[in-house]
Parts: C-alpha cells; structure tokens; sequence
C-alpha cells in the first residue's frame, strides 16, 4: 500500500503547501496548463526527490483529442515513472477508452483508473459496479488489463462499504481517493469529526483485514490542504509505515 497527496504545480497548482510531498498524485486540472510548467515541474520533482504514484489527468480530458492527453500520459510515465492514470466518468468517457485501448494496446504497465460519483451526479458511468461491468466488457473483448477503477470514498453511497461488496470492488480498486464527507459537503480531512464516514476503520481494513495493495491518494478540498501534511504523517502510523 501507498500513500500520497495530490499536488499540483504552476499556475495549475491550487494546493499552496509549504513544502511538496514526497509522494503526490500529480493533479493535472487543464491540459492548457499542463506544458508551459512541463520543464519546471520535471525540475521540482527531481531536485526534490519527489515520487509521482499517481497521476489525475485532467478534467477537460473528454473534451480535447485523445492524442493530446496521450502525449501527457507517455511524457509522465517516461519522465516520472508513474502508470497509474485517474479519468472522471464524463460524457465521452467510453470513446476514449475505446481509443486508450487502441493506443496502448501492447503495454501493460500503463493503467487507466476509471473514477466513481455520487450515483445523482449523472455521470456516464456512475457507480463502482457500472465502472466495474464496463471494466469486464472492454477486457474480455481486447484481452489487455490496463483498465482499473478508482474509488473515491467521498463519492461513494454508504452501501459501498459493506464488507461484502468491498470484498469485491476491491479485486478491480487500484487508486483510493481518501476523503470524507457531511451531507452533501465533500473532499473533508478523512478523520473530520462528525464526518458520514468512518475511514480511520476503513484504512484498518484495507491494511489487516484485505491486504489491499494499492494506492491512497489524500484529496481535499482547498479550504483544507493545510491539513494534507498532518493527516498523511497520521496514516503512516495507522497502517505502520
């Protein structure tokens, strides 16, 4: 299991951190804004030792030529290593995978993270087990598994985290998006006081009970990044790294 923070950089960064992370989703929120800070971001990273677990690409995603977004994927998994890719479930979002699975159809190690919502959100895809069936759809016919799901907690309906249906999500979760949420308020700290969600007993679970391995990713809302650090360093201890 991995833990990060999601961080962005230039004038797509909305994070304002003293310091960067050592381990970051790299949040990507327009690709128009992606190359200008390409070189001082590539620079930041490697001065800094900064590992990119993750990478959130960007929420214009559906709307640009998938080639564009593919030459952001190449250039972070070649420059960064990372093969983890999180896309929103927007409209478009079934054209593109179909492009993504032409695209990458000999590489195994690049893996496109489909996120859930709120099932009143009216996302193309919206919950896990749709992600999931459409996951087995576009598998079984091009036989490459690089499609994945992303399970964000903030987003999730209670029902998604009754033990025996997480049993299941989690064969197909490759990326966490930890968060919690009151009422309709979401991306809180995890461990919010009065929050809807018990997520310090769902990362215990993850840890002992699953044996989940794969990646956390702390995303919240801004009013909240100055508690990203503190709440990183309070997981680390919880799962005993």
């Amino acid at each position: 299991m991995r833990l990060s923070i999601s961080y962005g950089f230039g004038f797509d960064n909305r994070y304002n951190l003293n310091s960067i992370p050592k381990n970051i989703q790299l949040a990507v929120y327009k690709s128009d804004k992606f190359w200008p800070n390409s070189q001082e971001m590539e620079k930041q990273l490697k001065e800094n030792d900064i590992s990119v677990n993750v990478v959130h690409l960007p929420l214009d995603t559906l709307r640009q030529e998938p080639n564009d977004i593919f030459k952001i994927i190449d250039f972070c998994h070649s420059r960064f290593e990372c093969s983890k890719f999180v896309i929103h479930p927007n409209k478009n979002v079934r054209n593109f995978v179909s492009y993504y699975k032409n695209y990458y159809k000999q590489s195994t190690n690049i893996t496109l993270c489909i996120e859930n919502f709120q099932w009143r959100k009216k996302k193309e895809l919206r919950s896990p087990l749709e992600i999931i069936g459409f996951i087995e759809y576009i598998e079984n016919r091009n036989h490459e598994k690089n499609l994945a799901l992303t399970f964000d907690t903030s987003h999730a309906e209670d029902i998604w985290f009754d033990d025996r249906t997480l049993s299941y999500l989690l064969r197909y979760i490759s990326v966490i998006h930890l968060s919690n949420r009151i009422g309709r308020k979401q991306h809180l700290p995890f461990n919010v006081s009065r929050g809807d969600l018990n997520l310090v007993g769902f990362v215990q679970k993850l840890k002992y009970r699953y044996h989940w391995n794969g990646d956390i990713v702390l995303e919240y809302m801004p009013e909240y990044h100055e508690k990203l650090f503190k709440n990183y360093k309070y997981l680390q201890k919880l799962i005993g790294e």
